[in-house]
């Protein structure tokens, strides 16, 4: 990445954390380490697709391009306008929307994507309320199937989920201390005997 385009990624992501720090998570982006181990935790399967919720600047989307995931079977779903609008016109080779994590079976199915392998998320979890939560992992979960799984990044060695009340198969995939704030990444997925849908 150029230099002047790094400084205006975080340049941008420092502006939205003071805007709305409860929103952001973290008041930088996320490490090229953190990145690539997301990336390496992120499975994409031929006439699937990758789903990245939260893109915030692009730290993650760009671990996963380098990690291989075809940029036009990836989808990135960005609430805030300012950072979508950096998205779309940072990758564009990737389908960008702007849109709410707790309504992604209507952003599937307004993108016609039924075939999702992995859901990524860097949304900052521990600052939402329980209900929105449970709306963002059951859409994701229920985007991925019983073959697919959520990876989600934390800033605590705490799961950001009640696991066991959501009905949650979560596990430890990574610890990323070449980060700031040093992050865990989370392997979500519903336990094989779940008759949850």
């Amino acid at each position: 990445m150029r230099q002047d385009k790094a400084i205006e990624e975080r340049e941008l992501f420092f502006k939205q954390w003071l805007r709305s720090p409860r929103s952001m998570g973290s008041f930088i982006p996320s490490s090229r380490a953190l990145a690539r181990a997301m990336a390496e935790e992120t499975v994409w399967r031929p006439g699937s697709y990758v789903v990245e919720l939260g893109g915030g600047t692009g730290a993650i989307t760009r671990g996963l391009l380098e990690g291989g995931i075809p940029p036009d079977h990836l989808l990135v779903v960005e609430l805030d306008r300012a950072l979508y609008e950096y998205l779309r016109d940072t990758f564009r080779d990737c389908r960008v929307v702007q849109g709410d994590a707790t309504r992604l079976d209507e952003i599937l199915k307004r993108q016609g994507i039924e075939h999702v392998s992995t859901v990524v998320s860097g949304l900052p979890l521990l600052n939402m309320s329980k209900a929105c939560k449970r709306q963002i992992i059951d859409q994701a979960l229920r985007a991925v199937g019983t073959d697919g799984f959520v990876v989600q990044y934390t800033y605590s060695p705490l799961c950001p989920i009640p696991a066991r009340e959501f009905g949650v198969d979560a596990r430890i995939a990574r610890y990323v201390l070449w980060n700031i704030p040093p992050a865990t990444v989370w392997r979500f997925s519903r336990p094989r005997h779940s008759g949850v849908a």
